[in-house]
């Protein structure tokens, strides 16, 4: 059955408030502390369970059926989410609102997120995808969409969907479709089911884009994107046409078409997901990483874009064999900054000798007086920081100074990372992007 907020007859609305996940008042409340930015996370959590019977779906994984196991990989998938902090967080591979909401309690306590899932139809796997959010959504609650798609002979639904629309910003509402698709990228019998089911999901969003909505396509789409500004590091072609489908919306009006938050990242940056192809238990590089968890963005919404970033910190064998991709957005134009004279000029992720004391950022100064770094920040994709003080000194004009890790908390990546230069008022003044460096390379700052 299709259903639609603007189309629900006022009998059925009893039916479906029983359906939807009432997890927050009908009021909408913002818990975000900066209502001027967002962030969105995508995050696949592998068989997110509580251990408790019954247990959903027949698939197996090794700490099925130990709530001990279970919490412990709650906790190791609760620390991604800590370490970016998002305001929205699109979570696959959940058990049901029981475990949701025992993750949100036990390890997110007091990072203003309200659970919603709606349960969806994959009874193999016990699957489906939630929502952790600071935002309610419109009407405190959520809703799925069990609308057919079609490709060739085949018609399929989306068996792990919802779709939350949410007031971000007092002009600006955007609807957040979030989707986990049919499994295996390289098998010949899933392209057309896969397809038919992106053919549902463009529909959906098309609908809500028609409804004055901006569109999140957000989710594990199990398929690569094959368009020359968004594929992955290694150049992975989809045998679908998947990521094209929902990319296009409405294939007559090219103004509509979504933009891949991937395509705002340097290309060696570009992996979701680790499968260990040849089954040996180690992780084999490049080209067993790949691209399948996406962020898709009407255009007025990806203009909004700071940063996106896909940290690849954690050991996909230990914690969830995906990598979060993150996306921050800067809602309503700051103003100039503080001191626009003051640059990165270099960075040296890799130094020789004790990387946590000898990481640093060389600060150029353009302008014509000295600028005190104190109250001056620097922060990375996963949105840690280095909070610049006194002992860091002053940049003099016309000057360079090197700032110095010193044990802050964060760290500039070896693999590559981008780095933001924040001033004392919060403004983003500089963002720069590098990708893998060797000992002692230092990264300077593109024309």
């Amino acid at each position: 059955m299709r259903m639609s907020a603007r189309t629900i007859p006022v009998s059925a609305a009893s039916i479906l408030v029983a359906l939807f996940c009432l997890t927050a008042s009908a009021r909408a409340d913002d818990r975000r502390l900066d209502k001027s930015r967002l962030s969105i996370m995508q995050l696949n959590a592998e068989f997110l369970w509580d251990g408790q019977d019954p247990e959903e779906g027949q698939a197996d994984f090794p700490w099925k059926g130990s709530p001990t196991e279970c919490e412990e990989h709650m906790r190791r998938v609760s620390e991604l989410i800590l370490k970016a902090d998002p305001d929205i967080v699109n979570l696959c591979e959940v058990e049901n609102l029981d475990s949701l909401t025992l993750f949100n309690d036990h390890f997110l306590a007091g990072r203003g997120y309200a659970p919603y899932l709606v349960k969806g139809t994959d009874s193999f796997t016990g699957q489906d995808v939630c929502l952790l959010t600071r935002i309610d959504p419109e009407g405190g609650a959520i809703r799925r969409d069990d609308r057919a798609g079609t490709s060739g002979n085949i018609t399929k639904n989306v068996s792990k969907n919802y779709i939350a629309r949410i007031d971000v910003a007092p002009d600006l509402k955007i609807a957040l479709v979030g989707i986990h698709l049919l499994a295996i990228p390289p098998e010949e019998s899933r392209r057309l089911p896969r397809q038919a089911q992106a053919d549902a999901v463009r529909s959906i969003a098309l609908d809500e884009l028609h409804a004055g909505f901006q569109v999140v396509v957000i989710g594990d789409f199990n398929d690569y994107d094959g368009s020359q500004e968004a594929m992955d590091h290694i150049g992975s072609q989809p045998i679908t046409t998947v990521l094209s489908s929902i990319r296009a919306m409405d294939p007559a009006d090219p103004a509509d078409d979504l933009v891949s938050a991937a395509s705002r990242l340097d290309q060696s940056l570009r992996w979701t997901a680790f499968y260990d192809a040849n089954r040996n238990g180690s992780v084999d590089p490049p080209l067993e990483f790949t691209s399948i968890d996406h962020v898709l963005l009407s255009p007025a919404l990806a203009q909004k874009i700071e940063t996106v970033a896909i940290p690849h910190e954690h050991d996909p064998r230990l914690v969830t064999d995906h990598f979060p991709v993150v996306v921050w957005f800067r809602l309503r134009a700051a103003a100039g900054p503080a001191a626009p004279g003051l640059r990165i000029a270099e960075l040296l992720p890799n130094p020789p000798g004790d990387e946590s004391k000898n990481e640093s950022v060389t600060l150029s100064n353009g302008g014509a007086t000295a600028i005190p770094l104190a109250g001056w920040k620097l922060r990375d994709a996963a949105n840690t920081e280095w909070l610049l003080d006194a002992q860091d000194g002053t940049v003099p004009a016309g000057g360079r100074t090197d700032v110095l890790r010193r044990s802050r908390k964060m760290t500039l990546n070896n693999g590559g990372d981008t780095v933001e230069l924040i001033d004392p008022q919060g403004h983003v003044v500089q963002r720069m992007s590098y990708g893998r460096c060797d000992e002692g390379e230092i990264v300077t700052t593109q024309p």
